[in-house]
């Protein structure tokens, strides 16, 4: 009984959606959920770090999980800035993004950003590769 009177109310929103002709495109937005405390202080709004596509040869924690949604006509562009917002204010040296795509479903449809924000391990150096004809460090 309630999913038909969700569906109900969904349709009637959707017919008087159709009627207006208007498109309300919502802001992105991002939650975070923390896993552990960074043990770092908040970092500034705008801070700059490492977007990081697949997980670090070094060692690190997982600090928070961060979703960031879109709407339908949102790109990774405009989803990133709130995701970068959230994973500044738990002072995380790196963000590593899990999956960023534009998707529809029944729970959404618009952009997706789902990422983890990383605290390096004290003292770890990132291992890199050496140029040829040197040892690795």
């Amino acid at each position: 009984m309630e999913r038909a009177a969700t569906l109900l109310i969904a349709l009637v929103l959707a017919l008087a959606g159709a009627a207006c002709q208007r498109v309300v495109a919502l802001p992105p937005q991002a939650t975070l959920t923390e896993i552990e405390p960074s043990g770092r202080a908040a970092k500034a709004p705008a801070c700059e770090m490492p977007i990081l596509r697949s997980e670090p040869l070094t060692d690190y924690r997982k600090v928070a999980i961060i979703e960031g949604i879109g709407n339908l006509y949102a790109s990774e562009s405009d989803v990133m800035p709130v995701v970068m917002r959230q994973a500044c204010s738990t002072g995380a040296d790196a963000i590593v993004i899990l999956t960023s795509k534009s998707q529809t479903s029944e729970n959404l449809t618009g952009y997706y950003i789902n990422a983890v924000a990383i605290v390096y391990g004290k003292g770890n150096k990132l291992i890199t590769a050496s140029p040829p004809g040197q040892a690795a460090r």
